[in-house]
């Protein structure tokens, strides 16, 4: 694979990674409770505990909220801070992939793992919505990376990057690195030729030497609810105190919320229906690996074959099988389901994939494995490239094929060159890697947008339409009444906090005697449950506001329209059609 094709396709996938991130709006519901996190944190000063309305059941441990307050501080309050620290994030996990991957299975297989990585669907996803999962995925690779070198070649220098990531990790997201770096260790030990070397890596010691990070985060947590129960307690005993909500609507005391929410009611069972069939995972990783294609029911039959027969012993395939077993087959028994559970098992995957790619033919259309995956991938995304524009034409207008008719003809383009004569394995991953990197650019060059422009996107455009409602020079006071449960949306919440600096929610009298007031700017932003009430009170005075159309995601895509109206004039501005 020559160096220029690297450097260039490395080039598309980082540009893929910041494309539009500053265009795109917030993400309902964790991306944007997440960004309010991270608001709150940056204006409050209060680093310790995670609080936002209606954003209850998103709170974590805070490393991500934390790396979003540092971009904030960098770009300011905005869609691409929010995004910049899990970009930088899936960049680094496919750099540690290469870099430390190379002591272990040779500068080749590092290098066609890393690529492999990279272009994906899923990991790639993961740098342009800002979950807490690029942030464990990126520490989750460094620990078992790091543990594998020590394996391989034990120095003190591992066994740093090891713990420390791991401190990393626990806050980041809590117990699933300590699931899978913990699982993986114990398999090793059990199976692995050199296990007595990991001895060496103290883990009765510096595995709670590791956790006093967030032991601390714990305690200073546990002190701030202590202190909020001594002010508004009212006598009550503090174990039961915790259990109610406050005036914003979450639980007040964070640590027993997070053991409950995501550790009991996770293994116990599911929560907010989040729940699968037996192979939930396998469904996943084949969605999020269908860029590569040919060379997956290969690995798939690599992997197998490595279980029941003697390679399960190999030095090179053994980590690996233990690395998929804790971090994709263990997510299989439990009955709580996301896509996200199993995403630490995709760098074991890729580094398999070039792995068992080595003992291909030379010319991999031979073999029967890469033949069906290569018809599929034609099938799959030849689908997807004649359906992209049909489907944005029926559902949005004729406006749509500007976008999404370009995007097909070079998908199409790509499906027709390929394959035309059997490749070199080396051609073979050039071609199925520069499709992934241009399939994903694609998505956010061509698809983003059009979905960006659509009614299940207005939330900041009803912010904007109030902006433009706002006379210059004037601070309003802005004021939602009357949403439905649709429409308690925490992007609404973050955007008027953005623009405005602050707003109040108030019942619909509130909001019309506030109205009347005429001696301040007033913005009423109405939901579906508030404009009618309104329009009965305003009677024959004017009361002409402006519709924006919503349409909601978590109710089959049914109209939940805001009203926009300002009491101090200003330039009329124009709702969506």
């Amino acid at each position: 694979m020559s160096k220029r094709f690297l450097i260039a396709l490395s080039v598309l996938v980082v540009v893929t990674l910041l494309l539009n991130n500053h265009a795109i709006s917030l993400w309902d519901e964790d991306e944007a409770a997440y960004a309010g996190f991270a608001l709150e944190m940056w204006e409050s000063g209060n680093w310790v505990v995670p609080e936002y309305p209606w954003s209850v059941i998103h709170r974590k441990t805070p490393l991500h909220f934390w790396l979003m307050g540092g971009s904030y501080a960098l770009f300011g309050v905005n869609e691409w801070a929010v995004r910049w620290s899990s970009a930088l994030a899936i960049l680094l996990t496919c750099w540690l992939v290469y870099a430390w991957g190379k002591p272990l299975y040779g500068r080749m297989v590092a290098q066609q793992a890393a690529l492999i990585l990279a272009t994906t669907i899923q990991v790639p996803l993961m740098g342009k919505i800002a979950f807490t999962d690029a942030t464990l995925l990126c520490t989750e690779t460094a620990a078992l990376l790091a543990l594998l070198n020590y394996l391989n070649a034990p120095h003190w220098r591992w066994n740093l990057a090891l713990w420390g990531s791991l401190a990393l990790g626990v806050l980041a997201k809590g117990p699933p690195i300590l699931v899978l770096v913990g699982g993986v260790w114990v398999l090793l030990a059990l199976w692995h030729p050199q296990r007595k070397r990991l001895v060496g890596t103290h883990p009765w010691f510096l595995g709670p030497l590791a956790l006093v990070p967030f032991g601390a985060w714990c305690y200073a947590a546990y002190s701030h609810d202590y202190q909020l129960w001594e002010q508004v307690g009212q006598g009550q005993p503090f174990g039961e105190w915790w259990q109610q909500e406050d005036g914003s609507g979450r639980k007040v005391h964070l640590l027993p919320f997070l053991w409950d929410w995501y550790v009991l009611k996770r293994i116990g069972g599911a929560v907010l229906g989040q729940s699968g069939f037996p192979g939930y995972h396998l469904v996943v990783v084949l969605v999020a690996f269908l860029t590569w294609l040919p060379l997956l029911f290969w690995t798939f039959r690599g992997v197998v074959l490595g279980v029941f027969r003697s390679k399960m012993r190999s030095p090179l395939l053994l980590p690996l099988l233990c690395w998929l077993a804790m971090g994709w087959w263990f997510w299989e028994l439990m009955s709580s389901k996301l896509p996200s559970y199993a995403l630490g098992a995709h760098p074991a995957l890729a580094l398999g994939m070039a792995l068992l790619g080595q003992s291909l033919p030379e010319q991999p259309l031979t073999n029967v494995w890469v033949k069906i995956g290569v018809w599929l991938h034609r099938l799959i995304f030849g689908g997807i490239a004649l359906a992209l524009p049909v489907a944005g034409y029926q559902l949005l207008g004729a406006w749509t094929l500007w976008y999404l008719t370009p995007f097909s003809l070079v998908l199409l383009a790509l499906l027709v060159t390929f394959w035309r004569k059997p490749p070199t394995y080396d051609g073979l991953l050039q071609q199925t890697a520069l499709f992934g990197a241009v399939f994903m650019f694609g998505l956010w060059a061509a698809v983003a947008p059009v979905i960006e422009q659509s009614p299940i996107k207005a939330l900041d455009d009803v912010v904007d339409t109030a902006q433009t409602l706002v006379p210059p020079g004037t601070k309003p006071r802005v004021i939602l009444t009357g949403l439905d449960l649709k429409q308690h949306k925490i992007s609404l919440l973050f955007y008027a906090q953005q623009q405005f600096g602050s707003y109040e929610k108030r019942n619909q009298n509130e909001a019309w005697t506030a109205y009347q007031d005429t001696s301040q700017t007033i913005v009423l932003i109405m939901g579906t449950e508030g404009i009618g009430p309104l329009q009965e009170m305003a009677g024959a005075r004017a009361f002409d506001p402006i519709q924006v159309p919503y349409r909601s995601t978590d109710d089959q895509l049914k109209r939940h329209d805001f009203w926009v109206i300002c009491n101090g004039g200003g330039a009329r501005a124009r709702g969506r059609d």
